[in-house]
């Protein structure tokens, strides 16, 4: 099904996703291999963020849409989202990555952060959690990516990404999914809560396989599209209604901040400021871990 985001926001994509970038030209090892596990890490890697040290952006904007029972898709809210990667290559042919991230709710067609907002699935007000997550550490491996804390075992499989190529295109789409007790209890939190957390997401990277063969770059160009369905958040109110989440997004990695437009920068200087510091924040965020501290239950 088609997604409802607004002319403006598919604008802005396009502009980005045709905008020319400036590529490092340091030296960036052997050309693209994609029959060996290693050509796979350091292909993935380079489209993805960068075979060198470096702080690689991305930005995208997409709509949640929801759909009760057997009832219409409806869209609900636009989201725009901020993601900032630190990699660091490691003598032993690794990549480790810190990740934060910041998400902000707006109305479709104006990016403006929403405090407030009427729920058109149930009609209730509520008020959109702006939430951010990380810091999160990641290891870019030949055995795929995974925790820092849990590194594979010597059984592993092989990190082999399913690559697709039309002429100088090339992409690549990772799945995701979840399936675990919810974070918000039932007894305490009736309308937030749930019984399971159930998530199950797409992310495709599109690039450039003249860019990804060319030894004399570290870093691609990179645009992003991702689709999600998932269990309601819990600031929607929904109770156990019967029914789920769509998030469809797109945008791409970005040369520098300057890429962002400028009104959803102004909003993620609004909602979340300590993302552009150069250290954003030490504890642990995520939603289930957030929300409980900064929310009480909503009484039916």
């Amino acid at each position: 099904m088609r997604s409802r985001m607004s002319r403006r926001a598919f604008a802005q994509l396009a502009a980005l996703s045709t905008a020319t970038i400036p590529l490092s030209a340091r030296a960036a090892g052997p050309a693209l291999d994609l029959d060996s596990a290693g050509g796979n890490l350091r292909a993935y890697v380079k489209l993805h963020t960068s075979l060198q040290k470096a702080r690689i952006w991305y930005w995208y904007t997409g709509i949640l849409e929801g759909t009760v029972a057997d009832g219409p898709i409806v869209a609900v809210v636009a989201i725009d989202t901020l993601i900032r990667r630190d990699v660091s290559p490691t003598t032993d042919g690794r990549f480790e990555v810190e990740m934060f991230e910041a998400n902000y709710f707006h109305a479709l067609g104006d990016h403006t952060p929403r405090l407030r907002m009427v729920n058109p699935l149930n009609g209730r007000e509520v008020a959109p959690f702006h939430y951010r997550e990380g810091p999160h550490h990641v290891v870019y491996s030949e055995h795929g990516i995974h925790d820092r804390r849990a590194p594979p075992g010597s059984d592993a499989a092989p990190f082999a990404p399913r690559w697709h190529r039309a002429g100088d295109q090339i992409w690549t789409t990772n799945t995701f999914y979840i399936d675990a007790p919810y974070p918000l209890p039932l007894a305490r939190w009736p309308l937030e809560g749930n019984r399971r957390e159930r998530v199950g997401s797409f992310a495709t990277l599109y690039g450039s396989y003249g860019e990804l063969a060319n030894p004399g770059l570290d870093t691609a160009r990179c645009t992003f599209t991702y689709d999600a369905f998932m269990e309601w958040w819990p600031w929607m109110l929904m109770g156990q209604s019967p029914g789920q989440m769509l998030w469809h997004a797109g945008g791409r990695k970005l040369d520098s901040l300057d890429d962002i437009p400028t009104a959803s920068r102004l909003g993620f200087e609004t909602i979340h400021p300590a993302i552009f510091r150069e250290r954003p924040w030490e504890e642990l965020s995520m939603l289930g871990i957030d929300y409980p501290k900064l929310r009480t239950p909503t009484l039916r």
